[in-house]
């Protein structure tokens, strides 16, 4: 397992250093932008919405769906958990 997580870290920093080459640094900080608001409508969503048991947990994957997606990610959670509900 540690060995994976390291492979993945290590693509992460390539990634990084491929857009700071590229000068691409904004968009990396729109995906930023988007998780950090993405997970924030998750806990609000979840709040609101936990007398339903509707909840979508809050984790990596989910924060990067909504982080590299934007609002239609946040909705494709929230309509898969529903569909498996």
């Amino acid at each position: 397992m540690d060995a994976v997580m390291w492979l993945f870290l290590a693509f992460g920093f390539g990634f990084f250093a491929y857009l700071m080459y590229t000068r691409q640094f904004k968009w990396l900080l729109g995906v930023v932008r988007n998780l950090a608001l993405g997970v924030v409508g998750i806990l609000i969503f979840n709040f609101l919405f936990s007398s339903m048991e509707l909840a979508v947990g809050v984790n990596p994957i989910t924060a990067l769906t909504v982080g590299l997606l934007g609002a239609p990610g946040f909705l494709l959670l929230y309509a898969t958990q529903m569909l498996v509900r």
